[in-house]
């Protein structure tokens, strides 16, 4: 619908939506949508709309208030903002608008997550696909008149997303890429002698930062990975095959039997044998 508002342009237009009570306990759903058009004379300055905002600037350049401060938004960029608080944002010049109120059972701890990670106004690495997924949400009102709530929640994740994903994840995703690989060889090397410097040689890392992207990527240091790995790999053989113990050991890259049952035990409570023959695991 179209709607008046100061600096708003008569191109702009806004759709409202009735969320279900299945959206309202299982999703994120829609107030309302928009998409506007506007010029030097708007600006909204809200004691409070019970919901929270996303934002995408579409062309042009404008303004948030966040914690007393201005800051200039411009083509690209996305804002999270809690309309729950005061809140204020507009143009002083024109910019064009894509932007959704919403809520949700998740909504204040994927905004209190963003928040903390200091990410709730950014410039995005892809900001196509989430202008994408607001523009999905628009349209669902604008030319099909209905929505689908589930999907409607799908998008709004899809955009909360790239903002929950911080910059220094950004930053890391080749590092990311690589260490998967380094997994993936493991898993298909566990009979081998893995050694730290062989696995950091071949994510092209020195082995003090590679132990630390590796802890922070898994949660485990590689040589917990490593036991790990060789546990649950020797758990298959123990359920699926006769080989005895040994040559179980051996396959899984222990040392020797004895080395092999003592972790086996420490990490699973059960030795090999007992593991086997137990019918509840």
């Amino acid at each position: 619908m179209k709607i008046k508002e100061k600096g708003v342009l008569s191109t702009s237009e806004v759709y409202f939506h009735t969320a279900s009570e299945t959206a309202k306990n299982l999703f994120f759903y829609i107030r309302c949508t928009g998409y506007y058009q506007c010029d030097c004379h708007y600006a909204i300055n809200r004691q409070s709309y019970d919901s929270f905002l996303l934002l995408y600037v579409v062309s042009g350049s404008g303004y948030v208030m966040m914690e007393g401060r201005r800051v200039p938004v411009t083509e690209g960029m996305l804002v999270l903002l809690d309309c729950y608080q005061p809140h204020a944002y507009g143009t002083d010049t024109e910019w064009s608008i894509l932007w959704a109120h919403f809520d949700g059972v998740l909504a204040r701890r994927y905004y209190e997550q963003i928040a903390q990670n200091r990410n709730l106004c950014a410039t995005l690495p892809d900001p196509y696909r989430t202008m994408r997924a607001l523009e999905k949400i628009f349209r669902m009102y604008h030319h099909d008149r209905r929505a689908s709530e589930a999907l409607v929640s799908q998008y709004l994740i899809t955009a909360l997303t790239s903002l929950l994903v911080n910059n220094n994840e950004r930053e890391n995703d080749s590092v990311s890429a690589d260490m998967d690989e380094v997994l993936t060889y493991i898993t298909q090397n566990l009979d081998k002698p893995l050694t730290l410097a062989d696995l950091a040689r071949r994510a092209a890392l020195s082995q003090f930062y590679f132990s630390r992207v590796f802890k922070r990527e898994t949660g485990y240091t590689p040589h917990e990975y490593l036991v790990n790995a060789r546990v649950n790999a020797a758990k298959f053989y123990l359920k699926t095959t006769a080989h005895p113990n040994k040559e179980i050991a051996y396959r899984c890259g222990f040392s020797s039997e004895s080395s092999f049952c003592t972790v086996f035990k420490r990490l699973s409570g059960l030795t090999p044998q007992a593991y086997r023959n137990d019918g509840s695991v």
